[in-house]
């Protein structure tokens, strides 16, 4: 479920996320589009295991990502009635929370506190059990945050270009499009994102045909053409380089297949 920010933070905020009944019997692939997000859990002290190419890290609360997550896996140790997903638009994120643009230019995950999560506002948001409540705390912290007459630029454009076009369109074509040099693109990708404009694309692309993958499990030819691959091949390359399984190893897990 996606609940809209206020409008007053729609340059800021792109959307609130709502997972329900989160199934602990089973570890989930995990990744981020690029857009930097803040996970919740519904209580602070609720705990979850991260795996990342076989390393193993127990993050509690919650946790922060962005970039390019590969081979990431999520196992729950408990039940949990919903986590809560705020996605931000990648070019403000870092201003709002005062972090280096290259925060994340060589990790993917972090923790609370390694964003300077206040205290007393952290405290605030678990203290309500209402979902709006914790909402309406969290655009009232991130009002306190917003950057005196900051305006959108040009980075959010090239992003919702790429996302419009599910990752169907080339460097050069988005270049042409919004107007910018490609070291502009380059530079402002790696800044604010911790990846390239082509690893982007790429991302796109692939979380496209992923959810297609799951309406069309018996004709992996036609996902991968669908989707801008060149042949089920490069696509069968991305699948394994993304989750470390092919693709009817994923599905067969997952019980999808017919």
């Amino acid at each position: 479920m996606r609940k809209s920010p206020s409008e007053a933070y729609i340059d800021y905020i792109e959307g609130f996320y709502l997972f329900y009944d989160i199934d602990n019997k089973t570890d989930h692939w995990i990744f981020n589009d690029g857009f930097p997000s803040i996970i919740l859990f519904p209580n602070k002290n609720n705990k979850v295991c991260i795996t990342i190419d076989g390393k193993e890290n127990i993050v509690e609360s919650g946790w922060v990502d962005a970039g390019v997550m590969k081979k990431s896996y999520l196992r729950y140790f408990e039940e949990l009635d919903y986590i809560l997903i705020i996605r931000f638009k990648p070019e403000y994120f870092h201003k709002l929370f005062s972090l280096k643009p290259s925060f994340f230019k060589y990790r993917n995950i972090a923790t609370l506190a390694e964003i300077n999560f206040d205290v007393d506002f952290f405290s605030q948001v678990y203290a309500t059990n209402s979902i709006d409540s914790k909402i309406d705390i969290i655009e009232s912290y991130i009002k306190n945050l917003i950057p005196v007459n900051d305006k959108v630029g040009l980075l959010n454009s090239a992003v919702e270009l790429i996302n419009r076009t599910k990752g169907q369109i080339s460097v050069s074509n988005v270049i042409k499009e919004i107007g910018v040099n490609y070291k502009w693109l380059e530079r402002n990708f790696s800044m604010h994102m911790g990846l390239t404009p082509k690893e982007y694309i790429q991302l796109q692309r692939f979380i496209s045909a992923y959810i297609n993958l799951h309406t069309e499990p018996n004709d992996l030819l036609n996902v991968a053409i669908t989707n801008g691959y060149y042949d089920y091949n490069h696509f069968l390359k991305e699948f394994k380089d993304f989750t470390g399984k092919t693709p009817m190893e994923y599905m067969s897990a997952k019980g999808v297949l017919s």
